[in-house]
């Protein structure tokens, strides 16, 4: 089996993230790959304003979306430890395109992602990230539960 050289992580903040970068982790330790961690946002830093003064949604979306984006990969770097080369990356626009888009002009080997064990009608209703990324993807793709 050929190894990775470059293994991309999408970050969210959430446990199953957090999850997906520890076996991301290990899997760099096992090949000497270079980790890339990225953040998907809807909104970039231009919409910011415009979009906290929308008053009636809720913080998470109205919040700087330059912070959260600063959050959650600083918090997602902490738990790589030292000896595993990582880069930290943030994108706007639809997750599940924007991770495959990334990995394709990335060349990257391997995108390793957490999945939120949604059933099949949530999954339906809601969409799934790593559902939408394991089938779009055109390398390799390792869900994390």
């Amino acid at each position: 089996m050929h190894t990775p050289e470059h293994i991309l992580v999408p970050v969210d903040g959430s446990p199953a993230s957090d999850k997906a970068v520890d076996t991301a982790v290990l899997l760099a330790q096992a090949s000497n790959a270079e980790l890339s961690l990225l953040y998907v946002s809807y909104f970039d830093v231009g919409t910011d304003d415009a979009v906290a003064r929308i008053s009636w949604l809720p913080d998470s979306v109205t919040g700087s979306s330059r912070k959260e984006a600063e959050l959650i990969l600083e918090h997602a770097k902490k738990r790589i430890p030292e000896g595993v080369k990582a880069r930290l990356y943030r994108e706007t626009g639809i997750p599940a395109k924007t991770i495959v888009a990334f990995a394709e002009k990335n060349a990257i080997g391997m995108i390793v992602i957490g999945g939120r064990g949604l059933g099949l009608v949530e999954g339906f209703l809601l969409g799934s990230v790593s559902q939408n990324v394991m089938e779009t993807a055109k390398c390799r793709v390792v869900v994390v539960k």
